[in-house]
Order: C-alpha cells, then sequence, then structure tokens
C-alpha cells in the first residue's frame, strides 16, 4: 500500500501563503491608519503599529505565532511609514511623523535626523520601523490574548 504525502505537503504550503495573506491584511490596515492618522483624531491616538499588531496576531489565532506575526506586520508598517515621513521630509521640508504610542516618552524624532538629504530617509525609515514594533507587541498582545480568550 502506497502513502500519499501529497496532502502534507500542500496543507503546509496552503499555510505559508495563508501567513502571508494575514500579514498583507495587517500591514494594509496599519498603513491606511498611518496615512489617514491627520484626518482623523482617533486614529492619531492609536497608531499603525498597534493596528497592524492586533490585526495580525487575531487573524492568526495564536500567542507566540501571532506576537511573530505582529512584530513581523508592524515593523514593515514603520518602514512603509518612515519612507513616506523621510521622502516628504527631503523633498518638501516638511516632516509629518506617524502616530506612534511611544512618542509620549521620546518625542519627535525627525529634527533629529532632518537635513542629511538621502541619509535621512533611510534612518527614518529604519527608525520608524523599530519604534512601531513595540506598538506592535502591544497590538499583538491584545490581538492574540483576545482571540484565544474568545469562545470559537
Amino acid at each position: 500500500m502506497s502513502e500519499d504525502h501529497s496532502s502534507t505537503a500542500t496543507a503546509s504550503a496552503f499555510r505559508a501563503e495563508l501567513d502571508m495573506q494575514i500579514l498583507l491584511a495587517a500591514v494594509i490596515a496599519g498603513v491606511l491608519v498611518d496615512l489617514t492618522a491627520l484626518l482623523v483624531p482617533l486614529l492619531g491616538r492609536l497608531g499603525g503599529g498597534v493596528v497592524a499588531g492586533f490585526v495580525a496576531a487575531y487573524a492568526t489565532g495564536r500567542i507566540i505565532s501571532g506576537l511573530i506575526h505582529a512584530i513581523l506586520a508592524s515593523s514593515l508598517v514603520g518602514i512603509a511609514a518612515g519612507t513616506v515621513t523621510g521622502t516628504l521630509g527631503a523633498v518638501l521640508g516638511l516632516y509629518n511623523e506617524p502616530p506612534l504610542l511611544v512618542f509620549g516618552s521620546i518625542g519627535p524624532v525627525s529634527p533629529m535626523v532632518s537635513g542629511l538629504g538621502f541619509a535621512s530617509i533611510v534612518l527614518l525609515a529604519l527608525l520608524f520601523s523599530l519604534l512601531t514594533v513595540a506598538d506592535g507587541v502591544l497590538g499583538g498582545v491584545v490581538g492574540g490574548g483576545l482571540r484565544t480568550l474568545l469562545p470559537r
């Protein structure tokens, strides 16, 4: 009798695709929150990293893998937000920072790295990526915890 292992290979390939879909949805939600924060004051208080972390962890449905997805999604949101901020700052001289929860403790970041040209774009993207991870961990803990507490 021959064993058919194609279903396990298909299941693992499907799971990896599903994880990428979760990451993509979380990143899109986080970037939309960051880019519309000026229009909706509540989104300016919340931050895209928290939203991306929450969406990723809640969609994953588990705490540990949810936190991993939250960290990845929020860092990608930070890179996107930092790139937009750095590009606008280098081209227009206008640094409009994306909302972060950690700004209460560190203050505005862009005046510290402005005036460097292209290097400021790269530095802001990396800096916002690191700062958004802190927000993403918070959103991931809330999203993963809420999903595990809710009955299915």
